[in-house]
């Protein structure tokens, strides 16, 4: 507004300077000039009310025969600006009444002088280049604040994307840290209570639950040293992770064997040929089969669990049985950190998991897996 303002006010002096010049029309000067004065002033907020002003003053410039060219002149300059300016920021009805109204005006600039036609055609291209430019120019800038605004969101949607990635790549982290130790963390508990029990008695068994507490604490260290050498890993062509040093099902013998240090019997049956499964289904595989041995050694109550591996055409199941006191009994329903990443990793290659207490007594965890890891969403 202030530089509408300073605008119309140094418009108003040339008026004034005009006016006073003895070879002019003072009064249709101060008119016409006046106009122009109110149409700067009106051109940001009402600017077809202002071109219409102009186009007005060029029409009425055709009553003053003499001073008629330093009329339309005068009503002409600040159209230029109006009309730059109108379709620099207006909307397409702006547009396209400044247009006409300009087009009115430069016509009006003739009447009724038949000999001053060429006239019209120098306002008309004058207006119609002033209109054309602020079209341009307000079209780039449209361009160009909605490329920056793309990029803004791209942007974002880029650090989403980001955030959800480290999101999961801190869940496959946790989970793997969480199958890694809790299993080997029971057997050590399980050996050390026992060793506390006997030590003063059965000095012989103590000894020997150290050395299941030391073997079983050197084989978690083996473990994560592998799992970081795999998290280090770069992933393969089908998104799963390079997990060749992790264990599979064909390690399932030392699983047993270190249940059963625990404390828990395990008895293996392998339904159907054995099949290949992608590295990373065959992780999960022995991952939810030994995350659940660790619940059976933790919470059941018992000292026997069941594990059925079953090769289908097109999966593989792990199911794993107890008869203990079950999950819920023992106070950790079937919603903790385990279970769920039981069905996450699952979930990850297509698969799904099914964790629920047994009639009367026990637990079994069902599962069943793609034998490709392509299965996954």
């Amino acid at each position: 507004m202030v530089i509408d303002c300073g605008l119309a006010a140094c418009y108003g002096l040339i008026i004034g300077a005009v006016a006073t010049h003895p070879a002019r029309s003072g009064v249709a000067s101060l008119g016409a000039g006046s106009l122009g004065v109110v149409a700067i002033v009106l051109g940001r907020r009402l600017p077809l009310v202002a071109l219409g002003l102009l186009a007005t003053g060029c029409w009425l410039s055709s009553a003053f025969r003499p001073a008629a060219g330093t009329l339309a002149m005068l009503a002409a300059v600040p159209m230029l600006f109006l009309l730059f300016s109108s379709a620099l920021r207006g909307g397409r009805v702006v547009v396209a009444g400044s247009l006409l109204l300009a087009l009115a005006g430069a016509a009006g600039t003739a009447q009724p002088r038949p000999g001053l036609r060429g006239g019209v055609l120098v306002y008309a291209l004058l207006f119609c280049t002033a209109w054309a430019v602020g079209l341009a120019v307000g079209r780039q800038r449209r361009y160009d604040r909605e490329l920056v605004r793309y990029h803004a969101l791209l942007g974002e949607v880029e650090a989403d994307r980001a955030r959800r990635a480290a999101a999961r790549e801190r869940m496959r982290i946790a989970r793997e840290l969480h199958d890694v130790v809790a299993h080997s963390m029971s057997v050590i508990t399980v050996q050390a209570a026992l060793g506390e029990l006997v030590i003063a008695e059965r000095p012989a068994e103590a000894g020997a639950a150290l050395g299941v507490i030391q073997r079983t604490g050197r084989e978690a260290l083996a473990d994560l040293r592998r799992l970081l050498k795999v998290l280090r890993s770069d992933e393969t062509d089908d998104g799963a992770v390079a997990v060749s040093p992790m264990p599979g099902l064909a390690d399932l013998d030392g699983l047993v064997a270190r249940t059963a240090q625990a404390g828990v019997r395990v008895e293996v049956r392998v339904e159907g040929p054995i099949r290949t499964l992608a590295p990373g289904v065959d992780l999960s595989a022995y991952r939810i089969i030994q995350e659940a041995l660790t619940n059976v050694v933790r919470h059941a109550g018992t000292d026997v669990a069941r594990v059925v591996v079953r090769y289908g055409r097109d999966d593989v199941a792990v199911e794993v049985i107890d008869e203990g006191v079950g999950a819920a009994a023992a106070g950790n329903p079937a919603g903790g950190l385990g279970l769920a990443g039981m069905r996450e990793r699952a979930a990850v290659y297509g698969g799904e998991c099914s964790a629920q207490p047994l009639p009367g007594r026990g637990f079994r965890v069902v599962a069943r897996l793609p034998l490709s890891a392509g299965g996954g969403a």
